[in-house]
Formats: structure tokens, sequence, C-alpha cells
């Protein structure tokens, strides 16, 4: 059978490195903590949706022996944002780990008993709050790449959400979410804001 959705696994892991990269070079000059956050969630959600490609019938074929890494790697990007989150707001360092250890805990229990679907609740809670913030950046500060990550987060959310209904449909929301965030990403917006 075919991966129906791999194209859209490969595609958003290859922008994610390049969008990455792109992120971390900018903050060799700038020397920025929030944009160091976006070039650790791009790079590590890059890994994490490669690495869910490779598992696929397409590649090795592990995916079913893979599944429960794979949650665990998805944390870790979700993990980047929720740390976003918590700087933003200046929390404590100690609340920081608190909730960090606390979070990864609910991952753990999820993989030992996913009928209690935590990492389910726990990454919808963290995107959303994600989206949320990223929108009021917008709206504050007229900054059209907080809108166009955003965008694509929720249409990665959207994505996950419909993944039970079709492979093929969570690929091409992921396309989707690829190419929101590269056209964000590549200052196409801010050329059009600008005019």
């Amino acid at each position: 059978m075919a991966c129906e959705e791999c194209l859209g696994l490969f595609v958003i892991s290859i922008i994610s490195f390049i969008i990455g990269f792109y992120l971390a070079n900018k903050y060799m000059s700038e020397k920025n903590q929030f944009t160091l956050y976006m070039v650790f969630f791009f790079i590590l959600a890059g890994i994490g949706w490669l690495i869910w490609f490779v598992s696929t019938e397409l590649v090795l074929n592990i995916y079913n022996f893979m599944v429960g890494y794979l949650l665990l790697i998805g944390l870790v990007p979700q993990l980047i944002l929720l740390l976003f989150i918590l700087t933003f707001f200046e929390v404590s360092y100690l609340i920081r780990v608190i909730i960090l250890v606390a979070s990864i805990a609910l991952s753990v229990i999820h993989v030992i008993f996913p009928e209690f679907r935590l990492l389910t609740i726990l990454s919808t809670i963290i995107i959303t709050a994600n989206i949320v913030l990223f929108i009021i950046n917008w709206k504050r500060n007229e900054d059209i790449k907080s809108l166009g990550f955003a965008l694509g987060l929720l249409v990665v959310l959207v994505g996950e959400a419909l993944i039970s209904l079709s492979d093929l449909i969570h690929g091409v929301f992921l396309i989707i979410a690829a190419v929101i965030w590269l056209i964000t990403y590549s200052g196409l917006l801010d050329k059009f804001q600008t005019q």
C-alpha cells in the first residue's frame, strides 16, 4: 500500500530544516533568545518528521515498532514551544523545570497507557497556547512572521486531528503548513506588508 502521508512528511521536514538553518544564521548576528527557540523548534521538528518519514512503509517499514518513540520524539519540539511561552511570560526557572518535568512525565504515562490520551491533550494545549500567543504578538507588533507561524501551527494541529480520517489528508495539511512557513520566512510577506 502506498504511503499516503509520506510526501507531506518529507516536504515539511526539509522545509523545517531550511527554516531552522536560516534562523540559526539570523541568530548568530542578532543573538535573540526567542529566535534561538525557533531554531530549535524547526530543526527538532524537522528531525521528528524525517524520522517518521523514514519509519514508513516507503522506506524502512518500521512504523508500528517506532510509534511509541515517535510520540516522544514529537514531544521535544513541543517542549521548545512550551519553553517559549514560559520564557515570554518570564516564569521563574523553578516553575519552568517543574512544568517541563510534569509534561515529560505525562508523556511517559501516555506511552504506557495510551487510552488516557494525555499526550494528545498536552500537545493540543501547548500548540493552541502558542497559536494564541503568536497571533497576539502579530496584532500588537504588526509582526507578519508571527501570524505566518501561528497559521502554520494551526494547519499542523488540524492535520493531526484529521489523521484518524485519512493519512492523505494529514499529508496534505503538512504540505500546506510547510508552504505557509516557507512563504513566511522567505520574506515575501514582509514585502507585501510594506507595500
